[in-house]
């Protein structure tokens, strides 16, 4: 028996620590050192579901947890050759001896705050908040507060709901003038304050055997070929571009992942290749782009942010952070999925409220205007989700006119 936790059709990422080195979370039971190397061998299992009384299976990209038991039989090929059910079973269902089965005895799916130690103990906000801030300010932009906040706000975002195919919530970012230890450091800080995370190097899929980004069916098998783009919900997804130069060239499976980074940036959406068309599967994945230069993928990001380094910033910090009490990785964690995952802010309903919202949004509007740029609808609707999400960063379940006015210096800030 074992209990264990995967993705549905996908491989699950696993955060590592960001401020300080902490003790490695307990191991869960293995399963003896031969069975482990035959399914590492294989690559994945057959997991068979049992649901009682109706319960609903996991869906594709869901994180679940299951208890059960694996069998693997030896291969036997005299016996295969006469068993019936080997031949209309393969390829679609490989022998127990080449795919592992996994019988279900139990399941759940898991949340990604069902991800923390239940020891954990919760921090106030605004003190997780500071503490955030000064991790991301010192550990992964040099001393940039502005890009810091960007980013913690990057970092609560989520899809809450869908217009069409418009998804709301979302806030894809591209930092520029990034060099290539900026752009490790963010990936380590994501690593370290997420459930799940994945990155991408743009050059990589620019050579001739690049791997695909997106699912494929399998028609052969009957089965879906996992994409690196499956990520399970809440993941933020790191792009690394700082290595693209000019004149690079991509290939066709080059330019079909450019174009599934763009959907899953813009429309929170990952193509399945059918062969003969695509359909879309929502997907609830943050992108954030690094870069030295404006990104490669054009028209893809909510906001570009230049990383401008700051020593003395970084060194003020750096003394918030290295001041932190034993624990503090794992309670910001807890914080930002928390937030991530149940933190929501509201449209304040008493007219006064409203009122001071609708003037505080006038003001970005000319503020911006002042700043010589050209604003329109677009600009207007990224204040109110960077709005939104300042509240939700604060704790606060309304959004109010100061953080309007809040977004406002954010942005006029960044277009500087």
């Amino acid at each position: 028996p074992i209990s264990s936790t995967t993705m549905v059709d996908s491989a699950e990422q696993t955060a590592a620590p960001s401020l300080r080195e902490q003790p490695a979370a307990p191991t869960p039971p293995h399963l003896p050192a031969a069975q482990q190397q035959q399914i590492s061998e294989a690559g994945s299992v057959l997991a068979k579901f049992y649901p009682a009384n109706g319960a609903p299976l996991p869906k594709l990209h869901d994180v679940v947890e299951v208890i059960g038991v694996v069998t693997h039989t030896p291969a036997d090929f005299t016996n295969m050759l006469d068993d019936p059910s080997f031949a209309s079973a393969s390829p679609a269902y490989p022998p127990p001896s080449q795919l592992p089965r996994l019988q279900v005895l139990h399941y759940r799916t898991l949340e990604p705050v069902q991800r923390i130690s239940r020891s954990v103990v919760e921090a106030p906000v605004q003190d997780v908040r500071s503490l955030l801030l000064a991790s991301l300010t010192s550990e992964a932009f040099a001393g940039d507060a502005l890009a810091a906040e960007y980013m913690l706000l990057q970092l609560l975002s989520r899809v809450y709901a869908r217009v069409g195919d418009r998804p709301l919530g979302k806030l894809s970012l591209n930092f520029t003038r990034c060099t290539e230890i900026t752009a490790s450091s963010i990936v380590t800080c994501v690593s370290g304050l997420c459930a799940y995370a994945g990155g991408v190097r743009l050059s990589q899929l620019a050579a001739a055997d690049a791997p695909s980004l997106v699912p494929k069916k399998d028609y052969e098998t009957e089965r879906l070929m996992r994409g690196a783009l499956q990520l399970p919900a809440s993941s933020v997804l790191v792009i690394d571009e700082t290595d693209v130069v000019e004149g690079m060239q991509f290939g066709e499976v080059g330019v079909k992942n450019l174009a599934a980074l763009q959907a899953v940036a813009t429309k929170a959406s990952l193509p399945i290749d059918f062969t003969f068309y695509e359909t879309a599967c929502p997907l609830d994945v943050s992108v954030i782009s690094v870069s030295r230069g404006k990104s490669l993928l054009r028209d893809t990001f909510d906001a570009a942010v230049p990383v401008q380094p700051d020593a003395a910033a970084a060194a003020a910090a750096a003394s918030v952070v290295s001041a932190a009490v034993a624990g503090a990785v794992d309670a910001l964690r807890l914080a930002v999925l928390k937030a991530r995952t149940c933190g929501d802010a509201s449209i304040p309903a008493s007219e006064a409220a409203a009122l001071a919202l609708e003037t505080a949004v006038v003001s970005h509007k000319n503020a911006l205007a002042q700043a010589g740029v050209d604003v329109t609808q677009e600009h207007l609707h990224h204040a109110l989700t960077l709005a939104r999400l300042l509240a939700i960063s604060y704790g606060d379940a309304e959004v109010s006119a100061a953080h309007v006015n809040r977004a406002s210096e954010l942005e006029v800030a960044r277009e500087k």
